[in-house]
């Protein structure tokens, strides 16, 4: 890893989400590879003096649990020698490295925009530092790493040729295995890490203790293997826009009733195929990744000055994946709640069948409707709590007490926040969000920070597309909690509806 350097200021983005896209009707790519073009060309016209941009991609920038529309041919020169099991062909590909340099291939043949502009954006002199997500964790393969530079190479300019541009791109392109730091500045990380239901037991060396050629994933990239990515969509944008399954589930019932039938098989699969991945693993079984762990951190150390238990600290606050707790899978899928109601409705039977009097028959009635309304609440409450990312504030205040740098920036909820980590000095924490499709006011979002004499300010911005220019957005407006977000809030929701 490369020391950071003053001579930079910052462009921070997160969560592209890129996957094979689909054609629109009027044969635009699902996704917005004109307006990242654009927003890529303004910058790298627009610089201050000696200072060019480095591009933080803060994760999630690959789609890698998006299913193909064709199967893998086995014969494809990327995949020679890799068999394919029936998991591969009935779902995903899974996550071992030649099959993940398969579908970053796949997924780039349909952004040639998107990387055109990344290659030029990189010869007039700017950066890009590529950090891993929960989506796109295959960025830990060196093979892919190497895969993605070579396509970089080939979309170089007319004027560039390719082993010019794969020299730049060596020098300029860098991929980081947790987090970026610019001591006093800026803290830059994907996020996932403190979502238990997307973080890795091992981030720095997340491959699967039983198999150390292919990646141990989170539940949520199992829900979407083995179900999300089964269901057709009715517009392409339902699964990104939605980000839950309980409420994609709702939306697919509401507007495609036909797969009713399919649903509760495929999620009946998806429940037993993920319990069997619950498990708690033995210590010594994970000594090989610990070892390995050890000596990227040591890397990490020695790249940012930061003493070893800097490091521990914020390691920490990463939160135990659910799959590492098989209780809290069984939690999560709700199978407690459907035990106790199974129970429930059994002894209210039994009481209503050998009930002598009708006052006993009430009261089991009544017990069984507050048996009920409890367990409703009890379920409405944990899908809550599978998107909401609050405690990403309390996580960057305690990442900026433990590194003392001035910004905090997450990605991985997909919902743009600003929120002050000090009350006498210019310390924030910025989420910025995500650039899939969203409401009009919460899309394309990004954070520059820039420096010069009266020293560095931080900038959250929303890129125009219409006008193909930033526009600075009414942070007031990002501020969990606040009227301004609230209104903004409740009127898109009007809006769409």
């Amino acid at each position: 890893m490369q020391q950071t350097s003053p001579s930079f200021n910052y462009l921070i983005i997160s969560d592209l989400h890129l996957q094979e896209a689909e054609q629109t009707s009027g044969g635009r790519l699902f996704y917005f590879d004109q307006e990242f073009t654009d927003f890529l060309r303004y910058y790298r016209r627009s610089y201050e003096g000696e200072k060019r941009w480095r591009l933080i991609i803060a994760g999630d920038f690959i789609e890698f649990y998006h299913r193909m529309d064709e199967q893998p041919d086995p014969n494809d020169k990327l995949l020679k020698g890799v068999e394919l099991t029936q998991n591969d062909l009935k779902f995903l590909l899974g996550t071992e490295c030649q099959k993940s340099v398969w579908k970053l291939d796949r997924i780039a043949k349909s952004h040639q925009l998107l990387f055109i502009a990344l290659a030029r954006f990189i010869v007039e002199g700017n950066e890009i530092y590529l950090m891993r997500g929960n989506h796109d964790l295959e960025f830990f393969w060196p093979e892919v790493q190497n895969h993605f530079c070579l396509l970089l190479a080939q979309s170089h300019p007319i004027e560039i040729s390719y082993f010019e541009m794969k020299a730049l791109v060596q020098e300029r392109v860098r991929f980081v295995p947790w987090f970026y730091l610019e001591q006093d500045l800026l803290f830059v990380e994907h996020g996932h890490q403190y979502d238990s239901y997307c973080s890795n037991a091992h981030n720095l060396y997340p491959v699967l203790p039983s198999n150390h050629q292919a990646l141990e994933i989170a539940l949520s990239a199992y829900a979407i293997r083995y179900f999300v990515s089964r269901i057709k969509n009715i517009e392409p944008a339902a699964l990104e826009t939605i980000n839950s399954i309980p409420k994609y589930l709702g939306y697919m019932i509401r507007n495609n009733p036909r797969q009713l039938l399919q649903m509760p098989i495929y999620c009946m699969e998806m429940i037993f195929r993920t319990l069997t991945k619950a498990r708690k693993v033995p210590f010594v079984v994970e000594e090989t990744i610990r070892q390995m762990e050890a000596k990227i951190r040591e890397d990490i150390q020695a790249s940012y000055g930061l003493p070893d238990k800097t490091l521990k600290s914020i390691e920490q606050l990463s939160h135990l994946p659910v799959l590492r707790q098989p209780w809290e899978t069984i939690k999560c899928f709700g199978l407690d709640l459907a035990l106790i109601a199974l129970g429930s409705f059994t002894a209210g039977l039994g009481i209503w069948l050998t009930a002598s009097h009708s006052s006993e028959i009430w009261g089991s009635l009544f017990l069984s409707v507050l048996v009920v309304l409890a367990l409703l609440y009890v379920g409405r409450t944990r899908v809550n709590r599978f998107n909401d990312h609050r405690n990403l504030r309390k996580i960057a205040r305690k990442i900026r007490d433990t590194v003392g740098c001035r910004y905090v920036v997450f990605g991985h909820s997909h919902d743009p926040d600003v929120y002050p980590l000090s009350k006498t000095q210019d310390h924030w924490y910025f989420n910025v969000g995500t650039w899939i499709p969203r409401s009009k006011e919460r899309q394309f979002v990004y954070l520059a920070i820039l420096k010069d004499q009266t020293g560095p300010s931080a900038h959250l911005l929303r890129w125009d597309r219409e006008h193909a220019q930033p526009l600075e957005m009414d942070v007031a407006s990002y501020v969990k909690g606040s009227p301004k977000r609230k209104a903004m809030m409740a009127g898109e929701q009007s809006g769409e509806h």
